[in-house]
């Protein structure tokens, strides 16, 4: 794992999660104690927020902190998993199907 977060990347990860929440700025900000154009600065790289804000952002939406500030190179196993789950949220009956044949296909070869 890099020495140094890239706030860019967390911020992209914080939008990418509070839209799959369905939330705006503005909800984002009312659930974390601050203000939509501080999330707005997050979620653009400009602000490098403190652990306390990146914590109240991760249980806003539902999420570990790792999720948000891991590289995903270098992610563990329960992090990479909560990735996974995090996508399949919301799934239909039939992209659950789909998912799951493809994960047959994909065991059938060796690591």
């Amino acid at each position: 794992m890099k020495n140094e977060l890239d706030f860019k990347q967390i911020g992209a990860r914080i939008q990418q999660y509070r839209i799959e929440n369905k939330m705006t700025q503005a909800e984002l900000a009312e659930a974390t104690g601050t203000n939509q154009k501080h999330i707005s600065r997050i979620e653009a790289g400009y602000h490098r927020s403190n652990f306390d804000t990146i914590v109240a952002i991760s249980r806003a939406l539902h999420i570990s902190v790792d999720s948000l500030i891991a590289d995903f190179n270098d992610s563990t196993d329960a992090s990479n998993l909560e990735l996974i789950m995090q996508e399949i949220r919301g799934m239909s009956a039939k992209q659950l199907e789909m998912l799951r044949d493809n994960i047959q296909i994909i065991k059938k070869y060796e690591k």
